[in-house]
């Protein structure tokens, strides 16, 4: 079958279900007569967008990692169709609830010495699917669904499965993890909470978390919110973090989070000489994230955010500029050598540590979130080792109930020797929200 055939039926069928769904969701009548002693029915609601945006990418071709974009294949254009469906079923104590995101997209890469390519790519992806059992104080949940917490925006060090979950990016739609959990009240302030998370297969960029047990412990008063996470993946290292919250009054939020663990792999920048520029070591040694926050709400109902991030698995100063040195001479090499120069660019692209850095200081402000007309966000992410960093600017504006456009436009500071820097010099989405039901 062909592509453009599986594409256009995808689409079809979200468009079928879109359109099936306000049907779905009315309440039945209930028959003439009904006492009001008669079992309560299902109550089904449910949301259908439909995205449609363009981006353009200004991908540099004199980086020192990705020359002439032969290695990473960066698109310089991409056009994407994008249907987010979410639905909710409850029936007393019992709910049911799936979202699924199905993308069309097509690019256009631009490769050094070689045609431009043209690539299509269809998805359907089940984003979460759990069903939820309350009783009483307790909560079982099976299925499908996205473990996160913690009040932090760039990273979530307290979290095993979710050190990024997305949080900064405002096109982002991050899939859930496979789970059984339980989450019950102990005592007055008191929640405990754990279970088995069997894949975790859905996240992107791809980790290989599952088969690991976890319990959280919670403890919540008037002002503040403490939790204690730990995580033993089966034959992995055990993970032990935690995050903490703290609001002094109704302006200002003080919060932190904490992690340790150890990454599958590192990489380790190899000495001068003629072996491999770069080596992976399995497993890393056991490093520490820590993150610190503030938030306040001005009166207006704009908010003000400001983190500081210590990544106990990035690169020292020094250990930046070993890495950036092997680069060069790989760079160099790719032009004698193009297998064994490209091969090593693509291990320090690939196998790189999640953030190159060792302290990251990321700064936000946002319009009121309670005013639905016009939204807005201005980030700014910078390493504070090489100083490059990123900014990104994001405005959202309803035109009607049920159409919005929006534009989201990020620059790069930093030469092509720093983190935020080497690949990508600017990007520009434009599109619009069409909100169906």
């Amino acid at each position: 079958m062909s592509a453009g055939r599986i594409r256009w039926r995808a689409v079809a069928w979200a468009v079928a279900t879109v359109l099936a769904q306000p049907a779905m969701a009315q309440e039945p009548a209930a028959p003439a007569g009904e006492g009001p002693e008669a079992e309560p029915s299902w109550r089904l609601s449910g949301s259908g967008e439909a995205w449609v945006y363009g981006t353009r990418n200004s991908v540099l071709s004199t980086s020192l990692l990705n020359p002439g974009n032969r290695v990473a294949a960066l698109p310089r254009d991409l056009d994407l169709l994008d249907i987010r469906l979410n639905g909710r079923a409850e029936h007393g104590p019992l709910a049911l609830v799936g979202s699924a995101r199905l993308t069309s997209q097509r690019s256009l890469t631009e490769l050094a010495a070689r045609p431009d390519r043209r690539d299509s790519d269809d998805t359907q992806q089940v984003l979460q699917a759990f069903a939820r059992y309350r009783q009483g104080e307790g909560v079982l949940t099976v299925g499908r669904e996205l473990l996160s917490w913690g009040p932090a925006n760039f990273r979530s060090p307290s979290n095993p499965f979710y050190f990024d979950a997305g949080r900064t990016n405002p096109l982002a739609s991050t899939p859930g993890v496979d789970v059984l959990r339980y989450t019950g009240q102990v005592a007055p302030g008191w929640r405990v909470g754990g279970g088995y998370v069997l894949s975790t297969s859905q996240i992107t960029p791809a980790t290989d978390l599952g088969h690991s047990s976890w319990l959280k412990i919670d403890n919540q008063g008037e002002a503040h919110l403490a939790s204690l996470v730990l995580s033993q993946q089966r034959g992995g290292a055990t993970f032990v973090g935690g995050f903490a919250q703290w609001t002094p009054d109704d302006a200002w939020l003080l919060y932190g989070e904490v992690g340790s663990n150890r990454q599958p792999g590192q990489l380790q920048v190899a000495g001068p000489g003629n072996g491999p520029l770069y080596r992976w070591q399995q497993p890393a040694p056991r490093s520490t994230d820590a993150l610190l926050g503030a938030s306040y709400t001005l009166e207006s109902g704009h908010v003000l955010i400001g983190e500081w991030l210590h990544s106990g698995g990035g690169y020292s100063e020094a250990g930046q500029g070993a890495y950036w040195a092997q680069a060069g001479r790989a760079n160099t090499l790719a032009t004698q050598n193009p297998a064994l120069g490209y091969a090593s660019l693509g291990q320090a692209l690939g196998q790189a540590p999640r953030l190159l850095g060792r302290d990251y200081l990321w700064l936000g402000l946002q319009s009121n979130p309670q005013e639905s007309g016009l939204y807005w966000r201005a980030e700014y992410s910078t390493q504070l080792a090489d100083h490059s960093g990123q900014l990104l600017l994001y405005g959202e504006k309803n035109f009607w109930r049920q159409l919005s456009g929006f534009v989201v436009l990020s620059r790069t500071v930093g030469g092509v020797q720093t983190e935020f820097g080497s690949l990508v010099r600017s990007r520009l989405t434009v599109g619009v929200k069409l909100f169906v039901f």
